[in-house]
């Protein structure tokens, strides 16, 4: 184990000094960060998947939607110029991949319709995160137009603004379709999922459907961009944050009360 997660982090990186060197080939950074996802998932396999059951807790949730914003950003970048966004991912990768496995005994015998709600919902929070992480950047990139800084090593880093503006429209689309997805099918296979436990999960998780929905709801009727998109991005992200990790930490790491975890058991 400690072998897998050192490779995969000598792998990230190399991706990331290649990336903010900007001189390395696009070939030898996606090959180190494609070895790296390879790895830090192969190290993630036992913890996860145990003995034939779902383990799927606090931590392993956020090693799993560490290791899937990775893996979506270096498939991204096949079709759209992504390679920036790893000055974000690729550092989260490297605190990540040390976090410890969850104990055996949390694990789940879920049923499909609840593994494919999981999956969905991993994909969203990474999709989004991944949005959060554009709209930071462009954030960063505006910051950095000004005369005194256009000759910054940062904004040689970035693209340029409208190209980003354009590809944080595209990232929140998927993360929209995957939330939508991932609620839909969560509605079907969760029992109760206003029940107690579930119920800040699912308020939360629907105040940020639609913050996105009036965010691309108003991009397309009065060309929202810029701050206020980056804003709205970034305030959906906290909403999920909240809402997903925010209520499994309440849950496993402090302490709740009984029922609180018995609405919960069935996510």
């Amino acid at each position: 184990m400690l072998a897998l997660q050192a490779s995969a982090f000598a792998l990230y990186l190399a991706a990331l000094t290649g990336i903010a060197s900007g001189k390395a080939t696009s070939r030898t950074i996606a090959a180190a960060w494609a070895a790296g996802c390879v790895l830090h998932g192969w190290s993630l396999l036992h913890p996860v998947w145990h003995g034939g059951s779902f383990v799927f807790t606090f931590f392993n949730a956020v090693a799993l939607t560490t290791l899937l914003i990775n893996a979506l950003v270096l498939a991204w970048a096949w079709w759209r110029p992504t390679w920036h966004l790893g000055l974000i991912a690729l550092p989260c990768a490297l605190a990540a991949i040390w976090v410890e496995p969850s104990a055996a005994e949390s694990s789940k015998d879920f049923s499909w319709s609840i593994r494919a709600h999981v999956l969905l919902s991993l994909l969203a929070y990474g999709a989004l995160t991944l949005a959060g992480t554009q709209a930071l950047m462009l954030l960063m990139k505006e910051h950095y137009l000004g005369p005194q800084h256009m000759a910054s090593r940062m904004a040689g880093l970035l693209p340029p603004l409208d190209r980003m503006e354009a590809l944080l429209v595209e990232i929140i689309a998927l993360g929209l379709i995957l939330l939508t997805m991932g609620l839909a099918v969560g509605g079907i296979a969760l029992t109760s999922p206003f029940a107690p436990g579930m119920l800040h999960k699912t308020v939360f998780s629907l105040l940020a459907w639609a913050t996105l929905v009036a965010l691309l709801w108003g991009h397309w009727r009065f060309g929202w961009r810029g701050r206020l998109a980056a804003s709205m991005t970034l305030a959906a992200l906290i909403f999920l944050v909240f809402g997903f990790l925010g209520t499994k930490f309440m849950l496993e790491i402090t302490a709740v009360p009984t029922l609180m975890k018995e609405g919960f058991a069935t996510s």
